[in-house]
């Protein structure tokens, strides 16, 4: 649980930022120069506020009135950068044990726990400058989770990784949500990053928070929409590889884990094995709505589903429709009042294939 109420100015920028979020993991998303990394520091404790309170599980962090600045070294506040910051003339192992010694950490149960879980136990002997920059990120993050944080910061961590190394990267931030009970909040310009973590967001502009709450409820908000529209508003969808056919360069994904021939969606052709989990985005834009089945048409997929929200803004309209996953659809204002869409609708979602994006496979 983590209670902020914070100002901070400095030059011509100003930060005034008020949240509490009870959420185990939570995405704090907004373009360059929104503030988010100046937040992250205040929180991390390396420099304070103006004033305001920070306060972690009821403790007290910082307290302008009361004179109260816990320290960084003090806070057990882990942060994992952009930039690795790892001792190049260290051995993985010595950038592991770095914080508690290494003696100590080899016989804490949690070392090995750690290893297993980012699968460091072949790179333990060796520099990190021979590693690459993905390997070099799970050190990073291995050396944080081992000094048994309360909470962990995550300031745009994959922003320096290229796809293929993102994709790599992810599955393991993911075990690490999964295995662990620590609270992060996990920093991003990439709103799909945050997205295979968590859908609860904070989406912040110019020093100041515009949302906070559910992905799917926040693009209903126009202040929120002015943020994310132009800057990575999309679908991340879980699904699970059914077959591929290689003969038209495809593969057939479920949108559900169990069998459901209703819900199958055809995707570029993917390197995940049958059965095997996938993420996957899809701009909203890249959907289109009819009231029944197209035929004949191009478009590989058509899902039936029903609207459960639609929102009209100045131009366009913002249409949930659960197809056995919630699918955010964009279309314009004219199309959806000459549908009449509205929740109960029925609709069918008309989706290329090539519209569809692999992220991972986790």
């Amino acid at each position: 649980m983590i209670d902020v109420t914070v100002q901070f100015t400095r030059g011509d920028f100003s930060l005034d930022v008020r949240f509490h979020a009870g959420a185990r993991v939570l995405g704090l998303f907004g373009p360059s120069g929104a503030g988010k990394t100046t937040l992250m520091h205040l929180l991390a404790g390396l420099f304070p506020p103006d004033s305001g309170t920070i306060r972690l599980n009821g403790d007290v962090l910082f307290d302008a009135a009361r004179r109260i600045h816990v320290p960084a070294h003090r806070r057990r506040v882990g942060v994992v950068f952009q930039e690795h910051r790892l001792f190049p003339h260290l051995s993985v192992e010595g950038n592991l044990c770095y914080a508690r010694g290494r003696a100590a950490a080899r016989e804490d149960g949690d070392f090995k726990t750690i290893v297993d879980l980012l699968e460091l136990g072949a790179f333990l002997d060796r520099r990190v400058t021979a590693l690459s920059g993905g390997e070099r990120q799970r050190v990073a993050l291995g050396r944080v989770l081992l000094s048994r944080p309360r909470l962990m910061l995550f300031d745009e961590p994959l922003a320096s990784l290229d796809q293929r190394l993102k994709a790599q990267i992810l599955p393991y931030l993911q075990r690490v949500r999964d295995a662990s009970d620590i609270p992060m909040l996990y920093v991003s310009h990439d709103l799909s990053e945050i997205l295979q973590l968590t859908d609860q967001l904070l989406a912040m502009d110019r020093g100041a928070l515009v949302g906070q709450g559910r992905y799917a409820d926040l693009v209903h908000d126009a202040r929120v929409m002015s943020v994310v529209h132009d800057r990575g508003f999309t679908n991340v969808l879980t699904a699970w590889v059914a077959r591929h056919e290689p003969t038209d360069g495809v593969s057939v994904v479920r949108l559900r884990q169990a069998e459901d021939e209703e819900r199958l969606l055809v995707i570029p052709r993917c390197g995940a094995a049958a059965g095997e989990r996938v993420s996957l985005s899809i701009q909203p834009w890249e959907v289109a709505l009819a009231g029944d089945t197209v035929h004949p048409v191009s478009i590989q997929n058509q899902i039936s589903g029903t609207v459960t929200r639609c929102t009209l803004h100045e131009r366009r309209a913002i249409v949930e429709v659960d197809i056995g996953a919630l699918l955010i659809v964009e279309v314009s204002r004219r199309s959806a009042a000459s549908m009449r869409l509205a929740p109960g609708s029925a609709v069918v979602c008309l989706i290329k294939s090539h519209a569809v994006r692999l992220l991972g496979a986790s």
